[in-house]
């Protein structure tokens, strides 16, 4: 059941804000402090916040981001009586949805209640219909997407770990998604964990919940996403980025499908799938003592390769197709093609950003476009741009082998071992390049 959190120091106003809620089929709980309303969102699934913005215990607007924090997904309505429009813009620039004045009715209330919680339950339906069709929610049909496809359908029907790779924007996540989706009695969720944009003093806690009293801010006990993601998948987006101290616990999870919570002191024992996405070349990271090896062998499994939208073809109009017809679809616009001088142009970009660069682009130009075709002019302006050489620059092939080997040398303080395996070749090969 859906749970909505009253945050308010009137016990009057509690008591008929909650029955308000349970009427509507909604579970509710109530706190009077910013204190408790922290406690509260860490113990439960919050969806929806009435935050009061008058607190015994400080302003309910610094409240905002804390929340966000720990449930990013949570809409807050603040609560008022303070009816100025200075107010309110400050609620919803720190990321508020709604604002209320007081006093208000209670059919004011009911109103923005329901209309946030329908919205939520729409963008859930629309969620699992974009998901529940799996590995046909992936746009393409050259041979690398179909050999892609046909990965993701054998990894779909095993527990091994499955490590993804990857230009930027070539479609990790959603690669990750549809493996999920395509397993057979799935009952778990899907979590994501972005290794690359977590703190290393909070990614520990983020992953594996910490007990009350773990560090000077832990109140209460908290789970971690390892295990919200019991009988799920964990996504462990930009891998390479995790930590060196924290590999030794994931390694740990992935073996023995247990872990300890921060300041905890008994092992919890979960069902979890695995699956790792990186965009960095984790042989390199582990050369230069950032990776454990070990580790990386246990998460490349199954390891799926994604090509970057330039080796694709004809997906790439596949895709720039699919992408006009939803946003036109979001946008209310009435576009029906693209000119064909734009489809030439795609064909020839280099896509340096893939599949997120076509997209942005395909966007820009449809928010733009006056009138029922996609011309080229605007697609210009995406190329890649033209970089003069100076002749005199110009290296021979052989040259710039050679220069390239010496710069891997230098990286690797002259050690032929891992100059060879960084270099894919063995030592002979090598010590032939630099005699030639």
């Amino acid at each position: 059941m859906s749970t909505v959190l009253i945050v308010d120091d009137v016990e009057d106003l509690q008591f008929s804000l909650s029955l308000a809620v349970k009427k509507e089929g909604y579970g509710v709980s109530v706190a009077s402090t910013g204190q408790e309303a922290l406690e509260q969102m860490h113990s439960s699934v919050i969806e929806l916040v009435f935050l009061d913005i008058g607190l015994p215990d400080g302003s309910g607007i610094d409240l905002i981001p804390q929340f966000l924090a720990i449930n990013p997904d949570v809409d807050i309505v603040m609560l008022s009586g303070l009816n100025d429009a200075k107010t309110a813009v400050q609620a919803l620039r720190e990321g508020a949805v709604d604002y209320i004045a007081k006093p208000f009715d209670l059919i004011e209330f009911k109103s923005v209640l329901k209309r946030l919680m329908e919205s939520r339950l729409l963008g859930k339906k629309a969620l699992l219909a974009e998901t529940e069709n799996g590995v046909e929610s992936i746009v393409g049909s050259s041979l690398k997407m179909r050999q892609v496809k046909e990965s993701i359908l054998l990894a779909a029907d095993v527990n091994a770990p499955v490590l993804i790779t990857g230009e930027t924007g070539t479609g990790k996540e959603l690669v990750a998604r549809s493996i999920h989706s395509s397993r057979a009695r799935q009952s778990g969720v899907f979590v994501k964990v972005d290794c690359g944009t977590l703190s290393a003093n909070l990614i520990e806690s983020e992953l594996f919940g910490h007990t009350k009293g773990a560090f000077t801010d832990a109140a209460s006990d908290k789970k971690g996403l390892v295990e919200v993601a019991n009988n799920g998948t964990l996504f462990l987006d930009e891998i390479g980025n995790l930590p060196i101290e924290l590999q030794p616990k994931l390694l740990r999870l992935i073996e023995e499908s247990i872990f300890r919570k921060v300041g905890g002191v008994k092992d919890i024992e979960v069902n979890v799938r695995i699956i790792a996405a990186t965009n960095a070349d984790i042989r390199q990271q582990i050369d230069q003592g950032v990776f454990r090896e070990d580790l990386y062998y246990r998460l490349n499994v199954i390891p799926l390769e994604l090509p970057p939208l330039r080796d694709r073809g004809q997906d790439i109009l596949h895709l720039a197709e699919f992408f006009l017809h939803s946003l036109c679809k979001e946008l209310k616009k009435d576009i029906k093609s693209i000119a064909p001088s734009a489809k030439d142009a795609m064909l020839t970009h280099d896509w340096p950003g893939n599949i997120r660069e076509l997209r942005n682009l395909i966007e820009r130009e449809v928010i733009f476009c006056k009138n029922d075709r996609l011309a080229p002019a605007g697609f210009t302006a995406a190329q890649t741009p033209a970089h003069p050489v100076q002749a005199e620059k110009l290296l021979t092939l052989r040259e710039n082998e050679r220069h390239y080997v010496q710069k891997v040398l230098d990286f690797t303080n002259n050690n032929k071992s891992k100059a060879a395996r960084i270099l894919n070749i063995s030592r002979t090969t090598l010590r032939d390049k630099l005699t030639d």
